[in-house]
């Protein structure tokens, strides 16, 4: 009788779990499904679709933060600098990859509006110079891009030489979040 009793709870709790198991686990086991059935383009939407899901939650983030040698031709299509000392005159060429900010629709398309703020800091947090809405990045698609990527050239000419934070705020215009990433440096 105890052994009945417990198949039965388990039975009972993972059919509960099954049914608040959510939308993202749902289009995973319909991408498993369709994959078992040969049909890959399928299983893939599938998987964007929760993506998409997992991105709507996520809050705005920049887990790719970095500077580079020239100007990325695409998402990830980047060299980053061997260091973060810079001659005197030289800009200040940065990568971003944001994630978790709003798309919204408009005439059939996704956009996203994101404005990036900088600040100029000295290693122990005093800013020396800034600007609000130095970037503005309006983008627009068919679909929910989630390999989005940012290029920002600065330049800090005017600086001495020293050592210096770049403090990056990433401000989502459509969902109202912002995130920050500090970049050190020196210049020569």
């Amino acid at each position: 009788m105890l052994i009945r009793v417990l198949v039965y709870t388990t039975l009972l709790f993972a059919s509960a779990g099954f049914a608040f198991a959510g939308p993202v686990q749902d289009k995973a086991a319909q991408a498993e499904a369709a994959l078992s059935e040969d049909k890959g383009a399928e299983a893939v939407a599938l998987m964007r679709d929760a993506i998409f899901e997992v991105w709507k939650q996520a809050p705005l983030s920049i887990p790719t933060a970095t500077f580079v040698t020239a100007p990325a031709d695409g998402y990830g299509i980047f060299t980053p600098r061997s260091d973060s000392s810079f001659p005197t005159g030289e800009a200040l060429r940065v990568y971003l990859e944001p994630i978790g900010f709003d798309w919204n629709v408009a005439d059939g398309l996704y956009t996203s509006l994101l404005t990036v703020d900088f600040d100029l800091t000295t290693p122990d947090g005093k800013v020396l110079a800034g600007q609000k809405g130095f970037g503005k990045f309006d983008f627009k698609s068919h679909v929910p891009n989630s390999e989005y990527m940012v290029n920002l050239t600065l330049n800090v000419s005017g600086a001495p030489a020293g050592d210096y934070v770049l403090v990056l705020t990433v401000n989502d215009e459509h969902g109202g979040g912002s995130a920050k990433v500090q970049l050190p440096f020196s210049i020569q």
